[in-house]
């Protein structure tokens, strides 16, 4: 028996630089399913396309789209069902009210429909392939077994087995606890019962340095709120020195540390908290 299909809806959110010039570049899309009910929006974070087109480019004030539009959505949603409401302020609306808050930045297509048996997966296929800045192409050699990076693939296939994916929040800047312009991005973060927690990936034989940026970044966080961070690391031989000596980095500055053997079990526990 073929898998049911949903009907959805999505619309793309461009900068538009002027209204006298035809140049945008598209910044984030927004979701619908055919019944109203919101999938979710996703907005970048990278705004190297959109200073390549405007080098004057109010960056900040672009930021808080998402926010913005959370908060004007709140309003159009029906509390019991998640779905937009067939009365009063809709989803329609909320977008029109947008364009108009960001007036002469903020430009949004027409509706494009699309099917798909998932639509949380749909959302993150959506932005990556309109949305999201093009990538050069690495060779597989890149991503050597063990490196940050190999960690943090094998992490994103767990969560995506999870279903926790789409709940988590990535690459989120820490520039608001430590200073601004600091680049520096924990990898996700959730929220159960209104306490931030952090996962983050890393290489216990190779990023010793990262290590001591992470636990300082840590501690500047746990200054102004409640959070818990958790590095996620390769099973690595407890004799190398390296390896030991940059656990101990984290472990002196109150970081879990939990290797890929155990992730499943970490992500059933993440799972538990979002649902509790």
């Amino acid at each position: 028996m073929p898998e049911q299909r949903s009907n959805c809806e999505y619309f793309l959110a461009y900068y538009v630089p002027s209204a006298l010039r035809e140049t945008r570049v598209a910044i984030g899309l927004v979701l619908f399913e055919e019944s109203g009910r919101l999938v979710g929006q996703r907005f970048t974070q990278d705004w190297r396309a959109v200073r390549c087109l405007d080098p004057q480019a109010d960056v900040n004030l672009l930021s808080r789209i998402p926010a913005h539009f959370e908060e004007l959505a709140s309003g159009a949603m029906d509390p019991d069902s998640g779905a937009a409401r067939r009365t009063g302020e809709g989803f329609s609306s909320v977008l029109q009210r947008m364009e108009q808050d960001f007036a002469g930045s903020l430009q949004l297509s027409v509706p494009r429909g699309v099917r798909t048996q998932d639509p949380g997966q749909e959302l993150e296929r959506l932005f990556v392939e309109h949305v999201a800045p093009r990538r050069p192409r690495r060779l597989p050699s890149a991503q050597r077994s063990g490196t940050r990076a190999w960690v943090r693939a094998r992490l994103a296939e767990a969560l995506r087995r999870h279903r926790l994916w789409e709940r988590l929040e990535r690459d989120v800047p820490v520039e608001q606890f430590t200073a601004p312009g600091d680049a520096f991005r924990i990898d996700f973060r959730f929220r159960p019962n209104g306490v931030a927690q952090y996962l983050h990936a890393l290489s216990l034989e190779r990023d010793w340095t990262q290590a001591k940026l992470l636990g300082y970044t840590y501690w500047r966080i746990r200054e102004k709120t409640d959070a818990l961070l958790t590095a996620v690391v390769a099973d690595s031989d407890p004799t190398l020195e390296a390896a030991e000596s940059c656990r101990r980095i984290l472990t002196d500055a109150q970081i879990a540390v939990e290797p890929l053997s155990r992730v499943d079990a970490l992500l059933d526990r993440v799972s538990s908290g979002l649902q509790g």
